[in-house]
């Protein structure tokens, strides 16, 4: 994936070059063209005054000029030249003419210098605009080509990580089954296996959960039922069930609830769901036998609940970045801790679907981190 990536990068970087010498070459070609026929202009000019001096004294030399004279006849046959209208001894051109010749009109030789230096500015700026269109539209696609080749490797981890994760209690379930059929263990030993054997159950069926919320909610056919609620009497039942789930590992919790009871707007089992996701992964990246709290409270228009872990703490670059689906902190090669990247989107994305919303705060990497959700007090608690 990184060849290739590596590949189509280079290939764009490639394009965008050729494109800008081709550019160059468009501006340079156009400017030069441009230069060439005013040069052109110029000497057809040049040749024109040179005939008509000839000209002048050919029908001079006849007496064939009108009254007009010189200036007469090239204001009607040479528009764009005049007769020089002073005398200089020695150097009249026509007997009987004062004048010494043939000049361009000046207003001509400013307008070809003019036209010169509208052609560079007109070629200078449409190539400008070209090019700053060309770098913009390349930055753009290679920072989608980023993301997709981002994206990718997260979903190619993702699958990797699902797989093991299914895969693992697939095999202790297995292992269990095949050690009851080969022999008849004691009683407590069966209870003990079957309790085991229903750890590993939860376990899938969360991860199963997790993967058909997420496609529901990206699909837009996830519903969620709002109701009014005690939030602080829900959140202690989450947290004891929690706490007592066997297919989770082991936590020190501490809950602080509010004196008086908060009473918010939400979907219970949306809210089970988010707060499991929490305790989740605080038990994954909280650090072992360090307590996680958990804290119900009124603010304003909210209510909130804070879990707050003692763990391994965020760097500021990775607050948003949690949230981001498949998004799993750490390098992925190294990595010891299980799961799937799923558990935190599927947090903010459900709260937002309550009206709510959840935020990441941390001093910084190895001093925890806590998370606090919003919801909406029901209108009675608001008003």
């Amino acid at each position: 994936m990184q060849s290739r990536s590596y590949l189509l990068v280079v290939g764009v970087l490639a394009i965008l070059a050729f494109t800008v010498a081709q550019l160059a070459w468009w501006v340079l070609f156009h400017l030069r063209y441009s230069a060439q026929e005013i040069q052109a202009t110029a000497q057809h000019l040049q040749a024109d005054r040179q005939s008509a001096e000839r000209t002048l004294l050919a029908l001079s030399q006849r007496q064939a000029l009108g009254p007009g004279g010189p200036a007469e006849f090239l204001r009607l046959a040479y528009p764009q030249l005049d007769w020089q209208p002073g005398v200089r001894p020695g150097q009249e051109l026509l007997p009987g003419f004062p004048g010494y010749g043939v000049t361009l009109r000046p207003g001509r030789v400013e307008q070809l210098q003019a036209q010169r230096r509208a052609s560079f500015r007109m070629f200078a700026a449409e190539g400008t605009t070209f090019l700053c269109i060309l770098v913009a539209g390349t930055a753009l696609i290679l920072r989608s080509v980023r993301r997709e080749m981002e994206l990718m490797r997260q979903q190619a981890n993702f699958l990797s990580a699902v797989t093991h994760e299914l895969k693992s209690p697939l095999a202790s379930i297995r292992l269990f089954i095949e050690t009851l059929e080969l022999r008849d263990p004691p009683p407590e030993k069966r209870t003990r296996f079957l309790a085991n054997m229903r750890a590993d159950v939860d376990r899938l069926d969360g991860l199963v959960s997790n993967i058909l919320a997420v496609a529901r909610l990206d699909s837009g056919r996830f519903v969620v039922h709002v109701d009014r609620g005690d939030v602080g009497r829900d959140v202690a039942n989450v947290v004891t069930a929690f706490g007592k789930d066997p297919s989770q590992r082991r936590l020190n919790l501490e809950l602080t609830l509010p004196d008086q009871s908060v009473q918010a707007r939400y979907d219970l089992g949306v809210l089970k769901t988010v707060l499991r996701n929490l305790l989740d992964n605080a038990a994954k990246y909280g650090g072992a036998d360090k307590p996680v709290r958990v804290a119900v409270a009124r603010k304003g228009d909210c209510a909130t609940i804070e879990v707050s872990d003692q763990g391994i703490g965020l760097a500021a670059e990775e607050r948003e970045k949690i949230f981001q689906k498949f998004y799993r902190v750490g390098e992925e090669m190294v990595r010891q801790t299980e799961g799937s990247g799923l558990g935190l989107y599927l947090a903010r994305e459900l709260i937002r679907q309550l009206g709510g919303g959840i935020t990441a705060e941390s001093p910084g990497v190895g001093k925890g981190t806590t998370f606090q959700v919003t919801l909406p007090l029901s209108n009675e608690e608001s008003a």
